[in-house]
């Protein structure tokens, strides 16, 4: 019984797993679409000579540190959430499941007793 709760406890850790992998890949193609509009804006702006070449790598530069360190950011926030309620709706280990068998019987024998 213990290994059939791991069993499905390691499902709902794979479900997990895959579930943030989409949501990052997701959050990446995002962020690489948005550093792609970014960059083209920047080179509109220096062909117009609105800003300089070394200030549109600048922005580029900033912006894309910018979202690097905000996935990063992103991605702690998600696995400390996951792992906060993984450790909420944690599962029975098959230690605990072995004490809590000896107490019932250990009960039962104290009510077959009283009969």
């Amino acid at each position: 019984m213990a290994e059939e709760q791991n069993n499905k406890n390691n499902g709902t850790d794979n479900n997990i797993s895959e579930l943030l992998k989409k949501v990052l890949y997701q959050g990446v193609g995002i962020a690489f679409s948005a550093k792609e509009r970014v960059e083209k804006a920047v080179k509109d702006l220096v062909s117009e000579n609105k800003i300089t070449d070394e200030e549109g790598k600048k922005i580029v530069n900033d912006f894309s540190s910018n979202i690097d360190n905000k996935a990063k950011d992103l991605e702690s926030k998600i696995r400390a959430t996951i792992n906060e309620t993984l450790a909420k709706v944690r599962p029975a280990t098959k230690s605990e499941l072995e004490e809590l068998k000896k107490r019932v019987e250990a009960l039962e024998k104290i009510v077959a007793g009283l009969d």
